[in-house]
């Protein structure tokens, strides 16, 4: 079975046990410890800026996020390498778990605003989590969730 985003210049393929994406240019896939990644999710959604995602099913979840210019992001990428993110670029292959019940081990998500966020901001996301938590482990309290419109 293959699923193609020609919108988003990104192409996924799966077999039983494989998943396999192939970026195009200047695109890639980042992957955030999963404690920042709650943050930066809820930093994202109050900002419009959720873009396209993978999420890997399992014991230990993994979400990748669909992000553009990363030609001209050097430092971003250090500093988000530095967090403990995982850049893939080109093409990426992840096994797959086999899972109880009907659900797939993977699903592909356009996200709310159907953008691509540039590298960039992902990073800018993670400072400010880490900026609100400084240890960047914990997740933002509640109150801060709260009055969205």
């Amino acid at each position: 079975m293959t699923f193609t985003a020609n919108r988003f210049d990104w192409s996924i393929s799966h077999a039983d046990d494989t998943l396999v994406v192939t970026f195009g240019v200047e695109r890639a896939g980042i992957e955030l410890p999963a404690p920042l990644r709650i943050g930066v999710e809820l930093f994202f959604q109050d900002n419009g800026l959720s873009g396209p995602t993978i999420a890997i099913g399992g014991p230990v979840g993994r979400h990748i996020r669909l992000v553009t210019g990363i030609s001209k992001a050097d430092r971003a990428i250090e500093y988000l390498q530095h967090c403990g993110a995982v850049l893939h670029v080109g093409r990426a292959v992840w096994p797959l778990r086999p899972i109880s019940g009907l659900g797939l081990a993977w699903s592909a998500d356009g996200g709310y605003g159907h953008r691509i966020p540039p590298l960039v901001a992902v990073a800018a996301a993670v400072r400010a989590v880490r900026l609100y938590t400084p240890d960047g482990l914990e997740q933002l309290p509640q109150a801060s969730r709260t009055n969205r419109v």
